[in-house]
């Protein structure tokens, strides 16, 4: 019989987690009712938290502004084939790490200057990449983002993924080997099937950090490739900030990664809890 909770107790618990809720919930309430509210009432003092004085003009001007198509189109050309080579090329790399083929001082050598990269700030090599992709023509393009992406996703691919290898049986591994398998069949076969819904989780990851990133987007790009995080400081004037149409481009772009979440949301949960549970 489970222990009774005081009354009290309950009630501040349940207040705790209501709070945390609103400290979670509400910008993105702010940011959606930002958008759908009309000029004048983006910039009241004190700021209207309820308003039924509703628009869809800040979206009409959005849809229409032929340059957001194309920023729209740059950042979703961009995401997509970061998460689709990050993920290939970082899954290789995680399962070849994760046997045992190679010396354990090897391996912990390479995980930690992998790991270095990921925690080194972006801001030291935003001005070398931009000479490296300027002297080989590739600044103010989609490929040389996608490339600078890279950086940014492989080492987090990489280690989110070593996990997930490491927690396959390594018996699989052995008798596919007895039986003549070479690594890529070893990889292709079993492993990444085995794997499917971590790399689900990971391609989601993925997805969002190239999706959002703003730093190399903004040294890089000027227009051809410009994103939508660099469109969005556009509506940033001298005299005037246009926060409605900030705000609906915001909303536009939270939008895009919880429908890519939504459409492999049966693969997160285990991918999340893959081999969380052992005999």
């Amino acid at each position: 019989m489970k222990p009774s909770v005081h009354p009290l107790r309950a009630s501040i618990i349940g207040a705790g987690y209501a709070l945390l809720v609103l400290v979670m919930v509400f910008p993105i309430y702010w940011l959606v009712l930002t958008s759908f509210k009309p000029g004048y009432l983006t910039q009241t003092n004190p700021p209207v938290f309820f308003t039924s004085k509703l628009t869809l003009t800040n979206y009409a001007q959005v849809f229409h502004d032929d340059s957001l198509r194309v920023f729209f189109l740059n950042s979703l050309t961009v995401a997509l084939g970061t998460t689709f080579s990050a993920v290939s090329i970082g899954s290789l790399a995680a399962f070849s790490l994760s046997k045992s083929h190679l010396s354990y001082g090897l391996r912990h050598g390479i995980l930690t200057w992998i790991l270095l990269i990921r925690v080194f700030p972006p801001i030291v090599v935003g001005i070398p990449y931009f000479t490296l992709l300027q002297r080989v023509g590739l600044t103010d393009t989609r490929s040389g983002l996608l490339l600078t992406h890279l950086s940014l996703t492989i080492p987090f691919v990489v280690w989110l993924m070593l996990g997930f290898f490491q927690d396959l049986p390594e018996e699989l591994d052995k008798a596919a080997m007895i039986d003549g398998c070479s690594m890529w069949r070893r990889f292709w076969q079993i492993g990444f099937p085995l794997v499917g819904p971590g790399v689900a989780v990971t391609a989601i990851f993925a997805f969002i950090i190239s999706w959002n990133e703003y730093l190399f987007a903004s040294i890089l790009t000027s227009f051809n490739a410009k994103t939508l995080p660099v469109a969005i400081a556009t509506f940033i004037g001298e005299r005037r900030l246009e926060w409605g149409l900030m705000s609906a481009v915001g909303t536009f772009m939270l939008i895009v990664p919880v429908l890519f979440a939504f459409i492999g949301q049966r693969y997160i949960v285990q991918g999340l809890t893959f081999g969380a549970v052992k005999e």
